[in-house]
């Protein structure tokens, strides 16, 4: 929120928060141009699309419980027709005309949609699904932190524990105990890392997105060479 309210105070041009993915081409959420608008969600179904929320098992889930979005248009125009030369990515992705998204939301009670995380950056934690990005959005709040990225890490009693990987900003001294209980007081029990490992820098994609799949290699091959 703190974000949002800057842009406009800054710029004083109107956010018009969007959701679109590349196998969807065009957005299939959009806030309204001439409605109501919650810039902390990625808004409502757009004309051409319908969106819904399912559970693992592709069961609808009631507003307010996160689950994952399953997009519907049509092929070629409004969703792919499928990934060049591997039918079964395609088979996985695209279910009874539906598009998977792999992408976690819930809906409001307006009828919002609210971005949660990836469907594969949630961390599976004693029984508890945990979104990473919640853990982030409050590592990121500590004065010393300039960036953060959390994973679950196995664990053989909880299924995964949750490990931080923090960058400090220059000149700062932050302890993995610094981290451990600023978030403690922050975040429900199960939510809180275990762990915190420091570093100079992240692996990225071209556009900067922080390639969590190369840290989570990374950790495994740590995990079996002790």
């Amino acid at each position: 929120e703190a974000q949002v309210d800057e842009w406009h105070r800054r710029f004083g041009a109107p956010l018009l928060q969007i959701y679109g993915m590349t196998e969807t081409m065009g957005q299939p959420m959009a806030n309204p141009l001439d409605y109501a608008r919650d810039n902390m969600t990625v808004g409502m179904p757009a004309l051409g699309y319908e969106c819904k929320v399912v559970d693992d098992r592709g069961n609808d889930v009631p507003e307010g419980v996160p689950g994952e979005l399953l997009v519907r248009g049509i092929p070629g125009q409004t969703i792919m027709m499928g990934y060049l030369k591997n039918p079964e990515a395609t088979a996985e992705a695209i279910r009874d005309g539906w598009l998977w998204t792999g992408d976690i939301v819930e809906v409001t009670e307006e009828g919002y949609f609210r971005f949660v995380d990836r469907a594969k950056d949630m961390v599976k934690r004693a029984g508890e699904n945990v979104a990473a990005g919640e853990v982030e959005a409050v590592v990121k709040q500590h004065s010393d932190v300039m960036d953060v990225a959390v994973i679950g890490v196995p664990d053989t009693m909880r299924d995964e524990s949750i490990k931080a990987f923090v960058i400090l900003k220059d000149g700062r001294t932050a302890t993995e105990d610094d981290i451990i209980e600023f978030c403690r007081v922050r975040l429900s029990k199960f939510r809180v890392p275990e762990f915190v490992e420091f570093r100079a820098e992240f692996p990225r994609t071209s556009v900067g997105k922080i390639q969590k799949h190369i840290l989570r290699r990374e950790e495994e091959a740590a995990r079996r060479d002790v």
